[in-house]
């Protein structure tokens, strides 16, 4: 039914009461659009206490913080706390700039759905030092859709910069993040990288500076500035971080330290204001570009990165392929281009050929695939430097288990060097690497690998320490020892999809290959130093993995602010989860309920119900609730092992906080008050089966932001990946199916 105004104004004053009769007494239907005067009502509960009345056996409001960090998730309800998988300090925002030629926006890897739109003219489509790039035409600029750390708190900021071929004669922007008030909005950035002019550098040259605010709303506050020693240079790619932590602002060139000021965080620091490149704030904006500028892979972090981790994210692949080219057009795919920037050690090399194979849908954009054993990319000779230290990094999915299997390989004329695969004499990972005779191996000691899902392999030879090191999705295995032994020098071509010997191609590659990395000279050879926690912290900062304190989904006066709730973004390399059930078996009633943000293109398991609390390892997985292939929410669960399966309507990969309550029980009442059979609610929009009515009791581990879809096939339109891109807030599961009208309280508990 429609609320009239007359009867808006007996609800205000009633509506304290209505929330102490049943539900029976209350008679929205979820048609009804609710009326702004009603949601203001401040005897309206919020959506934490709508969930935590109804009694949910765990509850996870996902408030925890990057710093200090921890993998504990509190229980509101106090009766389970749960785990995250890893720790959640990852990347707040993670823009590659990988896109094709002619985007207008750019997207965020790290989970958050921060994604990058132009105002202006912008070429995308450039090669960058550590894969894509955009080039920013005259008075062109990027800006956010969220917010990505917090002012008033410690955070990094990291991007490459190519100023381009002029030298900047007045303040330039490159990154900077910008807060106000409602009385006197973005009067100042309250933190920025900037490109200085002479006049403000200490030597007649221009230079690099990071800036903070004295007061973001007074503009006769002086800015706290950092600025670099080293000169600023044209047509030239650097790398700059700004880490502001316990008062302090270090501003780093390339990976050095070369400034630092201290900084007093104002009264009204900003807490829910998001990024712009190509220009910054001083009441009014400034410092625009002038049309050849160019940015590549540009980060932040809710945490102060340390000197080792900065160190880190200089290091540049010697080859990236993205394999990003569209899909049947090319027969090359290039690594990136030359940069003429330090820290610019490294040689870029050809591309690679294709002689088979496609490129099809992989785990971002394309990948390479070779659908039937036998297609394979060919590179140039000589790509890998064997005889050194060096590291291979991709995504790779194994489609059989049938024989052994390889992916990568450094040959030579008679054999092959390094292999990269699966064994299946032993059923795992391997790292094979030719010292003369015999062959090292290094097997990765882990869950067997999972055939059609994605996982991401680091293969090292560190050649200072003797060892051969493996990561399995961050992972590390024990090293495997090379005693004396050098790598014999791969002289022959590179191969993506099989070894060869001889001419002749073995051990072929029926699945996909994705992002895939060649690092000569690391682990570095010019020190012996390199340790296990250095080598770790390089894999780490590979991967998107969480990040806690992303601004959550609840509505109200700071709108998703950080001053608000705040969530915790997924990567899609990882999970967290509850391990309540894993002794006694869950009911066989139940409803999992949750809010989440997913960006144009991007999917994975938000939630289920299987025996491993992490990995993707198992038979089969339970009451999955999938953003599936098509950008769509999909719940289902088991039946003689069948899944059955609703979907929504519409799409929730739109970068938009969504409302899910998905569950199962017996047929009981109608209308608003109906429950029963398998349910999926979007928003308030309910599908329903009455097919089923209960779920098979067994022990298991609740997990979300990532699970197995397995049996795979059985699960339609199952994601690429398992694990989720995407943001999770208000996570919790019930010993009992909610009615139609409890998620409606929930919904408009939210507005």
């Amino acid at each position: 039914m429609r609320w009239g105004i007359a009867l808006l104004a007996a609800v205000a004053g009633m509506i304290a009461a209505v929330f102490l009769l049943p539900t029976s007494s209350a008679t929205f239907t979820s048609a009804v659009n609710v009326p702004a005067t009603f949601a203001a009502s401040a005897a309206f509960p919020g959506q934490p206490k709508l969930i935590s009345d109804k009694g949910p056996v765990f509850y996870h409001r996902m408030e925890e913080a990057q710093t200090p960090p921890s993998t504990t998730v509190a229980d509101t309800m106090v009766s389970s706390q749960g785990a995250y998988g890893m720790t959640p300090i990852s990347s707040s925002t993670w823009w590659r700039f990988d896109e094709a030629a002619g985007a207008t926006s750019f997207s965020d890897i790290s989970g958050a759905a921060d994604t990058a739109s132009i105002t202006g003219t912008a070429t995308a489509g450039g090669a960058g030092p550590m894969g894509g790039a955009v080039t920013l035409g005259s008075g062109s600029y990027l800006t956010s859709a969220g917010s990505p750390f917090r002012a008033d708190r410690s955070f990094t900021m990291s991007v490459w910069v190519n100023i381009g071929t002029a030298l900047p004669t007045s303040r330039l922007g490159v990154l900077s993040m910008t807060g106000g008030t409602t009385a006197s909005p973005y009067d100042r950035s309250d933190a920025m990288i900037v490109a200085e002019p002479p006049a403000n550098c200490a030597s007649a040259s221009p230079c690099w500076s990071f800036a903070m605010a004295g007061n973001p709303q007074n503009a006769s506050v002086a800015f706290d500035v950092a600025r670099s020693t080293s000169a600023l240079t044209t047509s030239t790619w650097v790398h700059l971080v700004a880490v502001f932590d316990a008062g302090t602002m270090t501003l780093y060139v390339n990976g050095n330290p070369e400034s630092t000021k201290a900084h007093t965080v104002p009264a009204n620091a900003a807490t829910n204001a998001g990024l712009t490149v190509g220009r910054y704030r001083d009441a009014g904006w400034l410092g625009t570009t002038t049309g050849t500028t160019q940015i590549g892979e540009t980060r932040t972090w809710r945490r102060a990165l340390t000197a080792a981790e900065v160190t880190q994210l200089t290091v540049r692949p010697t080859a990236r392929y993205a394999f990003n080219e569209a899909a049947g057009t090319s027969t090359t795919y290039t690594t990136t281009a030359a940069s003429t920037g330090p820290p610019g050690a490294v040689s870029r090399s050809g591309p690679l050929t294709i002689s088979g194979g496609t490129l099809a849908a992989g785990r971002e954009r394309n990948a390479f695939t070779s659908v039937t054993a036998g297609g394979t990319l060919n590179g140039p000779s000589s790509q890998l430097n064997t005889t050194g230290s060096f590291t291979v990094a991709a995504w790779v999915k194994l489609t059989d288990t049938v024989v052994d299997r390889i992916f990568f390989s450094a040959n030579y004329g008679a054999g092959t060097v390094v292999s990269l695969g699966y064994s299946q004499a032993n059923n795992k990972w391997l790292m094979g690497v030719l010292t003369g005779l015999p062959t090292v191996t290094a097997y990765a000691d882990v869950t067997a690998p999972v055939v059609n899902q994605w996982v991401h392999l680091v293969a090292a030879y560190d050649k200072n320490n003797g060892l051969l090191r493996m990561y399995v999705d961050g992972v590390p295995q024990t090293p495997v020892s090379m005693g004396a032994f050098t790598a014999v020098t791969a002289d022959d071509v590179i191969v993506v999809g099989a070894r060869r010997a001889l001419g002749i191609y073995t051990d072929p590659w029926p699945g996909q290959v994705d992002d895939l990395r060649l690092y000569n000279s690391y682990p570095l050879n010019a020190s012996a130093a390199v340790t296990a926690g250095t080598m770790q912290t390089f894999v780490n900062l590979l991967n998107p993995g969480l990040s806690a304190e992303v601004p959550g989904g609840l509505q109200g006066s700071t709108k998703t602010g950080h001053a608000g709730s705040t969530a915790v973004a997924f990567g899609g390399t990882g999970n967290a989860y509850n391990n309540k059930y894993s002794t006694s078996a869950a009911t066989t009633t139940f409803t999992v309920e949750c809010l989440i943000r997913v960006a144009p293109g991007q999917s994975g398991v938000i939630a289920g119900f299987t025996a491993g609390a992490t990995g993707l390892g198992g038979t089969t997985t339970d009451r999955l609730l999938y953003v599936d292939s098509t950008g769509k929410v999909r719940f289902g669960v088991l039946q003689s092992g069948a899944a059955i399966t609703l979907a929504s309507a519409t799409n929730v990969d739109d970068g938009a906080w969504h409302h899910i309550t998905a569950g199962l029980g017996p047929i009981t009442g109608t209308g608003n008050l109906a429950a029963g059979g398998l349910r999926l609610s979007l928003d308030g929009t309910v599908a329903s089966t009455n097919s089923m009515t209960s779920a098979a009791a067994s022990t298991g581990v609740w997990r979300w932001g990532g699970a197995p879809l397995l049996p795979l096939a059985i699960w339609p339109s199952a994601p690429a990946n398992p694990y989720l891109t995407g943001t999770i807030d208000e996570f919790a599961v019930y010993d009992k199916q909610l009615t139609d009208q409890d998620d409606l309280w929930r919904v408009y508990g939210n507005y």
